[in-house]
C-alpha cells in the first residue's frame, strides 16, 4: 500500500504544484510518520486542506471494490468532501461515495481533512487500476479539480 499511496500523492502534490499550490507532504519516501504527527503536521502548517491517501482492502481477496471518501467533522469538513467526491469522475472503479471515518487522521485533524481509499489493494480488478499510472493520473486530476472547485466557492 505505502509504494502506490506515494506515488499517488507524488502525482497530486505535482497537479497542485502546476496550480501554484503550496504542497506539504507527511511523508515522502519510505519514511514511516506516526497517525498523530499527521493531523499536528496540518495544524502547525495552518494547511488548508488535508489528504489522507489509502487503498482498502477487504477481509476475503476479490471482496471489495471501488472508492470511497471519507470525512469525520461534517462542520469543517464536509463540504471539502462533497467537492473532491464530485470530481472524481471517469474512473473504473466505482465510487462508493462519502461517508463519515473515525480515523485518526481525520478525527484528530482541526483543518479541513478527509481520507481517501481509493481501491481494494487485494482485489484483483482494483490493484490492476491502483497500480496503472492513468489511474494515479486521473485520479490526481480529479483531486485538483474538487480542490480548486472547493476553494472556488469558499
Amino acid at each position: 500500500e505505502k509504494t502506490y499511496t506515494l506515488q499517488l500523492a507524488k502525482r497530486v502534490r505535482n497537479q497542485l504544484a502546476a496550480r501554484g499550490a503550496h504542497v506539504i507532504m507527511t511523508r515522502t519516501g519510505n519514511q514511516t510518520v506516526s497517525l498523530g504527527a499527521r493531523p499536528e503536521m496540518a495544524t502547525d502548517n495552518h494547511a488548508d486542506a488535508f489528504i489522507s491517501f489509502h487503498y482498502d482492502s477487504s477481509p476475503t481477496n476479490n471482496l471489495g471494490s471501488g472508492f470511497t471518501t471519507y470525512y469525520y467533522h461534517a462542520d469543517t469538513s464536509l463540504k471539502l468532501a462533497q467537492a473532491i467526491n464530485r470530481h472524481l469522475v471517469g474512473l473504473p472503479l466505482s465510487n462508493k461515495g462519502i461517508d463519515v471515518g473515525n480515523f485518526e487522521v481525520i478525527r484528530d485533524n482541526l483543518r479541513p481533512a478527509l481520507l481517501l481509499e481509493m481501491g481494494y489493494i487485494n482485489t484483483a480488478k482494483d490493484f490492476k487500476a491502483i497500480k496503472d499510472p492513468a489511474y494515479q493520473n486521473q485520479i490526481a486530476k480529479d483531486i485538483t479539480n474538487g480542490l480548486s472547485a472547493y476553494f472556488q466557492d469558499k
